[in-house]
């Protein structure tokens, strides 16, 4: 590699930060994400920095040209420089004193070989410098490549220095191998999974965020079983379902977690962990099968909710015997549709009962007996809905 340029593995901010390091006297270099995706010809996302400066030093020398800096893991050895509304974490080299399994006790170093010996995966540990120089310590290079994540070293001592390195594992072979997992890996992760209790439900729900934002991502779970089984209590019946009727499809990174997540015989479930509002307000959608209500709680519920709420109800009707998988297919292309039509939301408008000359009050009082009258039938369109207000107007005139 050359030079590196704006638009190829750094942007000229970040080329900016190396370069302003290294007129101090430091080494720095781009290292992990950044430099993987770009062998791979991806988009690059976030761009992170090791340097051979301590936090308190990056943070003189950026301070000293007028650069906002936030100690966001300073503790860790990280800072986050901002420049142009874009966060640049920038990480001293370091080595792992002591760990406990979610967090560490480092002392920084100058050198770069330790720094990658301490790193989850090999492809995740590749350094590249400002001239486009490429460090490679582990052979990251060729796993990248071959889409073989592989542990630096040996991987049970890398789980139980951080047990969230579990979930990584799934992210990485999510991502860059194909969902193919290494048995020996599923072995000791089995062997370990008791530890990801110790973790933080943040970091837990963060890491599986970041996992189910990845197309075709449901075809990890099976690998994961014995760790969600272990923290979630899954009905993987169910979720066999949803990949059968192509549940997961068209869904964001967030439905595709809660939608597996609403599938737990844990009914602490929503208050367990701390998800995200979006999430929370999914998992505690109602969990009822009965068909005869279904239009309507798709209804009253939040209209960003409607489709995944559709789809949930038809795997857990299906799944709990209410109807067959054929039927299901049937059921849920009629609730998909019900969610796009002019049932599913009160189109009725003010305007629309302009000709009857109603006082403010009474136009008020119609409009919210139609509306109560449209929450309580599964179809009423504008149509029904302007009849309905007829009536009900003809009947207050009459009492007059």
């Amino acid at each position: 590699m050359g030079p590196l340029k704006n638009n190829s593995l750094a942007d000229e901010n970040a080329l900016f930060l190396l370069d302003l390091i290294e007129k101090e006297g430091y080494e720095a270099r781009i290292v992990g994400g950044a430099v993987r995706n770009f062998l791979l010809g991806r988009e690059i996302a976030d761009v992170d920095m090791a340097v051979s400066a301590t936090p308190t030093e990056i943070i003189d020398i950026c301070r000293q040209r007028g650069l906002k800096v936030i100690p966001s893991g300073i503790e860790y050895g990280s800072v986050t420089v901002l420049l142009d509304g874009r966060a640049y974490e920038i990480t001293t080299l370091r080595e792992d004193v002591k760990t406990f399994g979610r967090h560490a006790e480092i002392k920084f170093s100058k050198s770069f070989r330790r720094d990658s010996d301490r790193r989850d995966f090999t492809m995740n540990a590749v350094y590249a410098d400002k001239r486009g120089k490429i460090y490679d310590y582990h052979s990251g290079i060729e796993d990248i490549f071959s889409g073989n994540v592989k542990f630096i070293g040996d991987p049970k001592r890398r789980i139980t220095e951080d047990y969230l390195r579990i979930f990584r594992y799934f992210r990485f072979v999510a991502g860059y191998g194909n969902y193919n997992c290494n048995r020996e890996y599923l072995e000791i992760i089995s062997e370990l999974k008791n530890g990801v209790k110790i973790i933080s439900s943040e970091r837990i729900i963060s890491e599986l965020l970041k996992t189910f934002e990845m197309p075709d991502s449901h075809r990890i779970v099976p690998s994961m079983r014995e760790i969600a089984d272990e923290l979630f209590s899954l009905r993987f019946d169910a979720l066999g379902l949803c990949a059968r009727l192509g549940i997961f499809e068209s869904l964001s990174g967030s439905e595709r977690l809660a939608m597996l997540l609403k599938f737990s015989d844990r009914n602490d479930l929503p208050n367990a962990f701390n998800f995200p509002k979006n999430i929370r307000e999914m998992l505690l959608l109602p969990n009822e099968t009965d068909r005869r209500e279904i239009f309507i709680k798709l209804k009253r519920m939040k209209k960003e909710f409607r489709i995944f709420y559709a789809k949930f109800w038809t795997v857990n009707a299906c799944s709990k015997g209410a109807c067959s998988e054929a039927e299901a297919e049937n059921i849920l292309k009629e609730l998909l549709s019900f969610c796009e039509s002019e049932y599913a939301d009160f189109k009725l408008k003010a305007k629309d009962l302009a000709d009857y000359d109603l006082s403010v009050g009474e136009l008020g009082k119609v409009m919210a007996s139609v509306k109560k009258s449209w929450a309580t039938v599964d179809k009423l369109s504008v149509a029904g809905c302007k009849k309905t207000a007829s009536e009900i107007i003809g009947t207050l005139r009459n009492k007059k």
